[in-house]
């Protein structure tokens, strides 16, 4: 069950990380941490902007693919597509009922990085900045799209990595990470900035597997980072979070394996935490995999298998086991065995429908007395047509988990929908953005979504053009791998999304949106009140930046408490919007605590600090 204990007391008396003790009348394995194998700071990135190679922007127009997917599908035999039979071949989560809501409203809107074969979009929102990663590039933005800065080498950042970007901004440190492997190596690279300017200086660790880390996938959680990767060992890790926010090289890694089941990938779904309210500090970290009762004898109905992580950082060990099965409406998401899978105009040259897994990210946000869970995959509708089935799982506060609702996105029958990527924002309304493409369309992006009191079951908003394709993709099937769904840490309420279009001559280009829910119907009736808004960050060595806004105080009181709960710096603040930076000098690195106070504000904010 989830503690109720306050921020402070959980900071302070640090308790430690329980392990569970029995699984179904087994013992889980208990795994042991390791370290990186090398560390190092980088100089501010803003400082040396002028000696790092800026990439043209068709620089990797003529890049082949890497063909790193290799374990995928390697462990299965060969599977027909069985439809599902029980409900005549009809989807019986297909969404009948028509969308109604017409109007959409998207905040900020431009072309991204254009990427290797395949480009494997990723980028996140911070405070004042858009941050996109390809392979194998990255660019910052400003958030209406300016860049700032060139198209720059990810391995001038990370040393010499070879492929599947992440970017994540960790919201409750405001922190850049940014990720990525290597081949030669079977290693993994991680990025994570000194201070919230993403062109600031970055900590940098390598781990090292015993197979390829193919495909990973991070979330940020209360007291870890965690991955997971397509190896068939070591496929689930958590990483020592409160270290890498504070630059020390001793930050440690608790390489896992998942219990044995049944899957395309080994690369799980990893609850990505997002919201104003963090997971406690002793919350276990959930994981979530499609089970298709094609797959196996084993597998007798479509279901959602999850599995926990519990992570002990005083004593260095985590394990990894099973938790719960959730059955689901039937689905097929059986396409074809070489890939070649989505028909797009134009060509003869099919698409990878990357079936068989939860894209990226599966989101997990707290509400009062309960907890979510949003994720979708991709699923056949018949004749190797792609649509989404996406859910939301809740659990009343205590880790038991349900399903809420559940649908299949497929709202014509000729197009195909994939690479989706889903999230809810603070009042519970649902973003859906994903690829687009078929008979008579170019490979574009398109989204949907539902409001917080719309009827379960259903996306309420009519399909919105994002990117219209202008070309068709030759020469393969492999399609984008990754698409990223964020929210913005400013208001919780706009939703940014990247993902990949194709433009004529076979040029493969990212885009990167912005909307909100609030907006896509543009009438007063949808239209929610401002929640509270409090912020605190490191912007720069020995300054701290306050920011807030809609509070219920006019003038609420600041303090600022270091490690072992002493106060050093407190003062009223002037107006229920604003923001300071107040200087932090001598103090040391490690976990500080900003609150705010007043009669109807009680709000606290952790802050990492690293000199």
């Amino acid at each position: 069950m989830r503690k109720t204990t306050t921020l402070l007391s959980v900071l302070f008396a640090c308790p430690a990380l329980t392990i569970a003790q029995d699984n179904n009348g087994e013992k889980p394995e208990v795994f042991h941490k390791e370290y990186a194998t090398s560390f190092y700071k980088t100089v501010p990135i803003r400082d040396i902007l002028d000696e790092i190679p800026t990439l043209p922007e068709d620089y990797f127009k003529d890049t082949k693919s890497k063909d790193h997917k290799q374990a995928r599908y390697a462990d299965l035999p060969e599977l027909n597509d069985w439809g599902i039979p029980e409900n005549g071949g009809i989807d019986p989560a297909l969404q009948t009922a028509a969308a109604t809501r017409k109007e959409s409203w998207i905040k900020a809107q431009w072309t991204g990085l254009n990427g290797s074969f395949p480009p494997d979009p990723t980028g996140a929102a911070g405070i004042d900045h858009y941050v996109q990663a390809v392979n194998s590039s990255y660019r910052v933005f400003d958030k209406d799209g300016n860049p700032v800065t060139g198209v720059l080498a990810l391995n001038s950042l990370l040393g010499s990595p070879d492929g599947d970007p992440i970017v994540m901004y960790d919201r409750y440190a405001d922190r850049w990470f940014i990720s990525d492997f290597r081949v030669s190596t079977n290693g993994i690279h991680i990025a994570v900035s000194e201070t919230s300017d993403p062109l600031g200086a970055y900590f940098v660790w390598t781990y090292t597997y015993s197979n390829f880390p193919d495909y990973p996938k991070f979330s940020v959680w209360s007291h870890s980072y965690f991955m997971t990767i397509n190896s068939g060992t070591q496929d689930c890790s958590a990483f020592e979070r409160d270290k890498m926010l504070t630059g020390d090289a001793s930050a440690a890694v608790v390489k896992m394996n998942f219990p044995a089941y049944t899957q395309f990938f080994n690369s799980a779904g990893l609850a990505y935490a997002e919201g104003a309210t963090e997971p406690d500090m002793d919350e276990s970290g959930y994981f979530f995999a499609v089970q298709e009762d094609a797959w196996s004898g084993s597998i007798t109905d479509d279901n959602i298998k999850i599995m926990k992580a519990d992570i002990d950082w005083s004593l260095g060990t985590g394990s990894v086991y099973n938790h719960q099965s959730l059955n689901t409406a039937s689905f097929n998401c059986v396409f074809t065995p070489s890939w070649d899978d989505l028909t797009q105009k134009g060509t003869a040259q099919k698409l990878d429908a990357v079936a068989g897994i939860f894209m990226y990210k599966v989101q997990y946000r707290r509400f009062p007395g309960y907890n979510t869970v949003v994720l979708c995959n991709t699923v056949d509708m018949g004749s190797n047509r792609a649509g989404i089935r996406w859910y939301e799982l809740r659990d009343n506060d205590d880790g038991n988990w349900y399903i809420y609702q559940q649908s299949t996105w497929s709202p014509d029958a000729t197009n195909n929908r994939w690479m989706g990527s889903i999230a809810m924002d603070a009042q519970g309304s649902i973003a859906l953005a994903y690829c687009f493409t078929g008979t008579n369309d170019f490979p574009g992006i398109r989204y949907t979504g539902r409001f917080y009191n719309d009827p379960i079951d259903q996306m309420t908003v009519i399909e919105q053009v994002a990117k219209d394709g202008t070309g068709s993709q030759t020469g393969g099937n492999r399609w984008g791998d990754y698409s990223q769904m964020t929210m913005d840490p400013t208001d919780d309420m706009t939703f940014w999304f990247t993902g990949e279009w194709m433009a004529s001559g076979s040029s493969r280009k990212t885009e990167i949106f912005s909307f909100s829910t609030w907006n896509l119907t543009g009438t007063e009736e949808s239209k929610v009140k401002p929640l509270p808004y409090f912020n605190a960050y490191q912007p720069d060595a020995n300054q701290l930046t306050i920011s807030w806004r809609d509070l219920a105080d006019a003038n609420p009181d600041l303090s600022v408490y270091d490690m072992n709960g002493k106060i050093i710096h407190t003062q009223q603040l002037d107006g229920n919007t604003g923001e300071i930076t107040v200087d932090l000098p001598g103090n040391a690195s490690g976990i500080y605590v900003a609150r705010l106070n007043g009669e109807k504000t009680d709000l606290s904010n952790k802050i990492y600090i690293a000199q």
